[in-house]
């Protein structure tokens, strides 16, 4: 009876500190406020479209056609993309 209420309370324990670490990590990472500094650490990134600042965990995966705003610049740019004429924006090219 004893070796199970040690075993529950040593499994509390280490849920508690895996959740401890996560919101340690995630303060950090709200912490650094230089964007040079922020990417260099690789749990962190830096949301500078919304001003967010630096975010913990991995940055989302964006089209980065989307940030050319003007056909002519979106059909020579170096990233492979293609204006799309319909919706009027800067797509990646379908490979």
């Amino acid at each position: 009876m004893r070796s199970a209420a040690f075993a529950i309370s040593l499994a509390l324990l280490a849920l508690h500190l895996g959740a401890n670490i996560v919101h340690a990590e995630k303060v950090r990472c709200q912490a650094i406020r230089d964007s040079a500094m922020c990417v260099s650490e690789p749990t962190c990134w830096y949301d500078a479209a919304n001003n967010k600042g630096c975010l913990p965990g991995p940055a989302p995966t964006t089209d980065r056609c989307m940030s050319h705003l003007g056909e002519q610049t979106c059909n020579t740019s170096s990233f492979g993309c293609s204006w799309n004429g319909p919706e009027e924006k800067c797509v990646s090219k379908v490979q």
